[in-house]
């Protein structure tokens, strides 16, 4: 039993890479892509704190190619140190349309989309791009995202994205889940799917039809604003595309116990989104699968097992992270695979006895659907006890 549960996740695993690997050659043989009318885009950055290289990462979107666009940098207060980022990117960039703009952080629960709200109301695109503040790109964006709009069937498009810049432990640990794990599933899952998965590191939509839809206060109150987003484009009979021109996910110096903490949240995210799927991701990591089965039935059959899953997994997640960023990854890193494996298991198995997050400082009570609720800390209850006698 155990030789053949690892056998089905060998399956699946190779049929997700494979499905990664057909798509990101597909879009590698493919021309550039063109469109005879480019509508004018605004490109929400949402900002909170220093992201790492920031600065460098800002930088990126003044070298786009594409005729007419503007950047709306928001920020939820002066306090915010990503501010001073702000305000030097604005500086050094004066004939780029770019400007700051302080939003509101009670607008909504999710202090990202109180940001968007804010920042929608200083729009002037046709098109809405919204980008995370630790995403890099390349000159071609905008021109890749804006000619999927040529088919007026098509209401969101969503990039693929990748983990790079290591130079940490946990950095190199980060960047080779999203490169070799989360980029090859979301991939495959919008390869096979009529319900494509919506990212929100890069995503972009016409204003008119996220107009139709009620603009973004509707997601308010979700963490996963992203995923809900999606599904409320699709319920209302668009089309969503995923773009395989890949955008950068910089993860430079963070510590491993960072990337434990981000990928327990993703978890118990993914657990109240998708319950089903979640119950059987464990399945989609060979060497897991492997172990536990070596565990289980020790014997020279569970051990052959576990042993092919380290080589292959290793070769295959390698091959995968030069896949998307288009480069190898240092090999002094190899043995990461096996460690990465057995903390995505760990953050799994954390996800299913919590559903408490904390984000970006904010802590929630994470329910069904990814909603919301603020989590008051015990130290405010008690203060406001006091004061209510």
């Amino acid at each position: 039993m155990s030789v053949l549960l690892t056998a089905v996740s060998f399956g699946l695993y190779a049929a997700m890479m494979t499905l990664f690997a057909r798509a990101m050659s597909k879009r590698r043989a493919e021309a550039p892509a063109r469109n005879d009318r480019a509508p004018r885009v605004t490109i929400f950055k949402p900002l909170a704190g220093i992201d790492d290289d920031l600065e460098d990462n800002l930088a990126s979107f003044a070298r786009i190619d594409y005729p007419s666009f503007e950047i709306l940098l928001g920020v939820a207060g002066a306090s915010d140190p990503a501010l001073v980022a702000a305000k030097r990117f604005v500086q050094a960039h004066p004939r780029l349309d770019a400007r700051i703009v302080v939003t509101d952080r009670d607008a909504a629960i999710n202090p990202k989309v109180a940001q968007l709200i804010g920042l929608e109301r200083e729009a002037t695109g046709e098109v809405y791009v919204i980008s995370d503040s630790n995403v890099r790109v390349g000159d071609r964006y905008l021109g890749s995202l804006a000619a999927e709009f040529a088919d007026e069937r098509v209401g969101m498009v969503t990039n693929v994205f990748v983990g790079t810049g290591e130079r940490t432990l946990g950095a190199a640990l980060e960047n080779l889940q999203i490169s070799a794990s989360s980029a090859p599933g979301y991939a495959a899952m919008n390869t096979v799917s009529r319900r494509p998965l919506t990212v929100g590191k890069s995503m972009a939509m016409r204003r008119r039809d996220l107009v139709r839809l009620g603009g973004f206060s509707p997601v308010g109150n979700v963490l996963a604003e992203d995923h809900v987003l999606g599904r409320r484009f699709l319920d209302a009979g668009f089309v969503v595309r995923t773009c395989m021109d890949p955008v950068e996910n910089r993860n430079v110096a963070c510590s491993v116990a960072r990337t434990i903490e981000r990928h327990t949240r993703w978890a118990k995210m993914r657990r109240s989104l998708l319950p089903a799927g979640f119950a059987v991701e464990p399945l989609m990591t060979p060497i897991v699968v492997a172990t536990l089965g070596l565990v289980l039935a020790p014997c020279e059959a569970t051990a052959a097992a576990l042993a092919a899953a380290w080589l292959l997994q290793t070769v295959a997640s390698f091959t995968a992270v030069r896949l998307a960023r288009g480069r190898w990854m240092a090999f002094k890193y190899a043995p990461l695979e096996v460690v990465r494996s057995y903390l995505t298991f760990l953050c799994w198995v954390r996800a299913c006895g919590s559903r408490r997050i904390e984000w970006r400082g904010h802590p929630f009570a994470l329910l069904p659907g990814s909603v919301i609720v603020p989590v008051v800390p015990q130290t405010d209850r008690s203060a406001r006890s006091s004061l209510a006698v």
